[in-house]
């Protein structure tokens, strides 16, 4: 993740030093769409004052989709997309989802023992935002901040049962927890990013913070679960 957030930080840098260069380059139309990919960084954290973190941080989570954009004025403008983005945990508390009876997280006998069980949520994002661009040259840095409706489409868990502790073997068992995860989620969001114009197309990128704040458990035990998330995103847009 370092690298990536380095590479970020060169890329603007020399966005930087090419503004200089590129002053009479505007930002194209009143419209824009376009394309994102992200790759992000998760954390789940428990309901319960008293309890620790839910789940491990996840650190291979991605996103992608689409750009809509509508400039108001040179600098203020709305951006809505329509992401499809998948959210890691590692080693949850797995009773926060099951029963401790549940016949999935019971050992039978030394051979077939729960190790650690993950969890992958994938949800539509719909993230809708307003933003401030500094500038209207080739190189054009902005600040953002907005609302992120996210979709439940589909939640699953990896279960991991040692076989062999000798000789280290695992097997994997994945269950379908949707029903099990509520089914919309809203968020606050902010970020920072940047646009490289070069006529009707642009480059863009951007480094967003998502701040959960919704038990996102399905389950009526007391327990529950929120997840923030860190993207780092570039994409290309077309400006109308």
């Amino acid at each position: 993740m370092k690298k990536v957030l380095l590479l970020f930080a060169i890329v603007v840098f020399s966005g930087g030093l090419t503004a200089q260069e590129s002053e009479s380059v505007g930002i194209g139309g009143k419209f824009y769409l376009g394309i994102k990919g992200s790759y992000g960084i998760v954390q789940y954290e428990s309901i319960l004052a008293s309890e620790d973190n839910f789940a491990e941080m996840s650190v291979d989570n991605t996103s992608y989709g689409l750009v809509f954009g509508f400039n108001i004025t040179g600098k203020l403008g709305l951006q809505v997309e329509g992401n499809y983005s998948q959210y890691g945990a590692n080693k949850i508390i797995a009773t926060y989802l099951y029963s401790p009876q549940s016949p999935l997280l019971q050992s039978y006998g030394e051979s077939s023992e729960v190790d650690h069980v993950n969890m992958d949520l994938f949800y539509a994002d719909i993230p809708l935002i307003v933003k401030y661009t500094f500038s209207e040259i080739g190189f054009s840095p902005s600040i953002y901040a907005g609302v992120n409706l996210g979709i439940n489409i589909l939640g699953r868990t990896s279960i991991i049962r040692r076989i062999s502790e000798i000789e280290e073997e695992y097997r994997v068992y994945k269950d379908d927890i949707t029903s099990r995860i509520l089914y919309n989620d809203i968020a606050p969001i902010a970020g920072a990013g940047a646009r490289w114009n070069f006529g009707d197309f642009s480059i863009i990128g951007d480094i967003r913070y998502k701040h959960g704040f919704m038990n996102l458990s399905n389950v009526d035990n007391g327990f529950g679960f929120t997840n923030r998330a860190l993207w780092v995103s570039v994409g290309l847009i077309y400006n109308l």
